[in-house]
């Protein structure tokens, strides 16, 4: 049975200042609960309605069966879904002399505000086998119970972490930088390199300008009707697929 202190700790993590001061965040659900025990990740807890389980026999660690009316105060959704876990937040510390590079593309994110576009770039990095995806200092939170969900699995698989894209850089100048402009060049006929950084700015504003010093080159998805913008993460997709395609 659930404890009141339980309880309260669990909606703490709805609130990134909590999730900060604990180093936890919630999953929710049973596809992204049961492809969060399968990786790295580390699971503090697990809360879930009777009949649920995993087919790996018992739980090795806290695991508490609740009430269906239990688990819409434990979850962030208004219809729960059978179970909630808390897992530990990777400690990411910048990597700018140690990075490992891994062939091919690398998302960079630029002052992005919205948890679903977060989320879904996530997903599109796992799709398409991006190992990385950097997210600016000033960019949503990776915990946020929104980019959780739309990720659906794919934040435990791909390496996402804060940085100063300005320092990884310039730690890394024999890397092109191509950042995403609707007057930049046709991504379809442009020259590119195997291996990059790709900047998606912000949904408003695109790339601040404080990054154009480093940006290689500027590329764009053109348009043949009359929308005056895409999707972040639309927009993503689209670049990536296009990347990969060439090169594989």
């Amino acid at each position: 049975m659930i404890s009141k202190k339980q309880t309260g700790f669990v909606r703490s993590l709805h609130q990134k200042k909590f999730r900060q001061m604990y180093g936890k965040f919630l999953v929710e659900g049973d596809k992204p609960v049961r492809e969060l025990l399968a990786s790295d990740f580390k699971v503090y807890s697990v809360f879930s309605v009777e009949g649920w389980h995993t087919t790996g026999g018992e739980l090795a660690i806290e695991h508490i069966t609740v009430t269906e009316e239990e688990l819409k105060k434990l979850s962030t959704l208004e219809h729960p879904k059978e179970v909630i876990a808390v897992a530990g937040i990777p400690n990411s510390e910048p990597l700018f002399q140690n990075f490992e590079w891994q062939k091919g593309i690398t998302i960079c994110l630029d002052n992005l505000n919205d948890p679903g576009n977060a989320g879904t770039i996530i997903r599109i990095a796992d799709w398409f086998g991006v190992h990385t995806v950097y997210f600016s200092e000033n960019s949503v939170d990776i915990y946020n119970p929104k980019v959780v969900s739309a990720a659906k699995g794919s934040l435990f698989r791909v390496h996402c972490q804060y940085t100063d894209l300005k320092k990884l850089f310039k730690h890394h100048p024999q890397i092109p930088v191509y950042g995403t402009f609707l007057e930049g060049e046709n991504i379809y006929e442009a020259e590119l390199a195997k291996e990059a950084f790709v900047i998606i700015g912000n949904e408003a504003n695109g790339i601040g300008a404080e990054l154009f010093p480093y940006i290689t080159k500027q590329i764009s998805i053109p348009s043949y009707g009359k929308a005056e913008s895409l999707n972040a993460g639309v927009a993503t997709g689209i670049v990536v697929s296009e990347l990969v395609r060439r090169f594989n």
